[in-house]
């Protein structure tokens, strides 16, 4: 019965990730509505607004905005792009090799504590990617056949439906072809004391007799015998 409920969960899990979000299942006027909301909660806003060290009090500061049209704290931008997006991912990130950029923002209405957001996406453009001419030569690696750029269109609404967030991001996603890369073996650590040893072990002969030397007519003077390294 562990055994089937284990399967079970293991099914679940593999079919979160859908198999068509590679570059070339993306057509340019695609339209998606993504399945999942999020209800935005005061930790979600002020435990980050707080942590970037963002000092706007109207984020924080609830006393501050009772005073304020609005009435309340507002959800500070960067958190509401951040969750639009993330919403978005599960169909048009899991697939990708890099995040190429973000132009457009717009935020068009505050988003409250208790606010639930739902996200959709378009499909604006799709071309080949090139890492120098874009400057990301970290990622020229990449061939024509493994990845290619996607711009998408992100907005975002309310539980109201009222237009919250809107802008576009450009991707790097990875085609069907797409191959994992071998890594470069790690090289092993050597040790201080094995440095040491080395470095001994090449010293010329020469060089070690005259030490010993020295150091047999220095304990004869003084009447010792010299000690042995261990």
């Amino acid at each position: 019965m562990a055994e089937t409920a284990n399967g079970s969960a293991r099914a679940a899990a593999q079919s979160l990730t859908a198999r068509d979000n590679y570059f070339e299942d993306f057509n340019v006027g695609d339209v998606f509505e993504h399945a999942r909301g999020k209800t935005v909660g005061e930790i979600d806003n002020v435990l980050i607004t707080n942590l970037v060290m963002n000092t706007a009090q109207a984020h924080f500061n609830e006393h501050s905005m009772r005073s304020n049209p609005i009435g309340h704290r507002i959800t500070f931008g960067g958190v509401t792009a951040s969750l639009v997006i993330g919403l978005a991912m599960q169909d048009t990130g899991e697939q990708a090799l890099a995040e190429l950029g973000l132009d457009k923002i717009r935020f068009r209405t505050p988003v409250l504590h208790g606010d639930t957001l739902y996200a959709f996406s378009e499909v604006l453009e799709k071309r080949d990617f090139d890492g120098a001419a874009a400057g990301r030569r970290e990622l020229a690696h990449y061939g024509p056949s493994e990845a290619g750029e996607v711009r998408f269109r992100h907005w975002g609404v309310n539980d109201r439906g009222e237009l919250v967030f809107e802008g576009e991001r450009r991707v790097l996603l990875k085609r069907r072809g797409f191959g994992p890369r071998a890594s470069a073996p790690a090289k092993p650590a050597r040790s201080r004391a094995g440095g040491r040893a080395a470095a001994s072990a090449r010293q010329k002969p020469t060089a070690r007799r005259a030490r010993v030397a020295r150091a047999s007519a220095a304990a004869k003077k003084s009447g010792t015998r010299p000690r042995r390294r261990r």
